[in-house]
């Protein structure tokens, strides 16, 4: 039972919840200890805040829960900043938001797939105390915090990759004496750059889906046309894992991005530029635009793909368009 009870309180974001779940196993305690002497000790996991929020909410409910009114409603505000947001779209902006009191503000959005998120917040110079700012991607019935500002940044902003999108809860709360006010903005872009230098969107000319071999197979990827010779460059910052040659692809380049559950992969090069381990950022040049492999028929292009793991599957093959817009 306790492992279960404690297992609860770290996974759940309601500190008042987290709150009576300890106190719920303290009485449930109480018999048996009474009834058992002999025993010496009992071990409690110990339960750590995971978040400058849950620190400061943990601590007004051990301290002052019982007894002041305020800190019964900055711990309400809290939960219902994350179950009451208020719906926005992308860009989005708020000038001069209040934060005093036991206030809390949340904003639900929806992040379209492959999306680079930024948050920054603003405080004015006035202001007073901690201002706590939150992300959570929202998996109802649960909220998983997935970013956030740290104690003392200031208007320092922060970034996720949402690489497979989803919906997501921004809280902005502050600290029960806190005062103030703050501006707010959220931010998307595409999490890739463009992978050929000098041309854009126009130049893909075969795209994501389309038949192959009469219907035996779908294309996994996009084909962006452009000279033979034409720098072909990393999409994001990441390691070079692999650089080879296919029957399929020809030369072939593969690239792991710094966000762990997805690989880029680059085909039909006329030239590969780098070698396997290589660390390279973004707009760097891997390779050439060519037509080796199975497209020695047709004009000079990038066969370029986006696979994303996902447990349990195999492939993970995505449009890429969707990370380049």
């Amino acid at each position: 039972m306790l492992r279960r009870a404690a297992r609860a309180a770290v996974r759940g974001c309601s500190l008042r919840n987290l709150f009576a779940l300890f106190v719920g196993a303290g009485f449930a305690l109480a018999p048996l200890l009474a009834a058992a002497p002999e025993a010496t000790s009992i071990a409690l996991l110990a339960y750590v805040p995971q978040y400058p929020h849950q620190a400061h909410g943990y601590e007004l409910a051990l301290t002052r829960l019982q007894h002041n009114v305020p800190a019964r409603d900055w711990l309400a505000a809290a939960d219902r900043a994350l179950t009451e947001p208020s719906r926005v779209e992308l860009p989005f902006a708020q000038p001069g938001e209040r934060a005093s009191g036991t206030a809390a503000r949340g904003y639900g959005f929806t992040v379209p797939v492959g999306r680079r998120v930024t948050v920054t917040v603003a405080r004015d110079e006035g202001a007073i105390g901690e201002l706590f700012v939150d992300l959570f991607r929202a998996t109802p019935p649960r909220f998983e915090r997935v970013g956030g500002t740290l104690p003392g940044s200031g208007t320092e902003p922060f970034t996720i990759d949402a690489v497979e999108g989803g919906d997501y809860l921004l809280r902005v709360q502050p600290a029960l004496a806190a005062t103030g006010s703050y501006d707010l903005e959220v931010a998307a872009k595409a999490l890739l750059a463009f992978p050929v230098d000098g041309v854009n969107a126009s130049a893909i000319w075969s795209g994501f889906g389309a038949e192959r071999d009469g219907g035996r197979r779908a294309h996994r990827g996009v084909d962006i046309f452009a000279p033979r010779g034409t720098p072909v460059l990393a999409a994001t910052d990441g390691w070079v894992t692999g650089v080879g040659s296919t029957r399929v692809g020809g030369n072939v380049i593969w690239m792991q991005p710094l966000f762990g559950n997805m690989r880029v992969y680059y085909a039909h090069l006329h030239e590969q530029w780098v070698e396997p381990g290589e660390f390279v950022t973004a707009g760097q040049p891997l390779g050439a635009v060519g037509n080796t492999g199975n497209a020695v028929t047709t004009p000079p292009h990038l066969h370029f793909g986006v696979y994303v793991r996902q447990p349990g599957r195999r492939g993970g093959a995505q449009d890429p368009v969707d990370f380049l817009r």
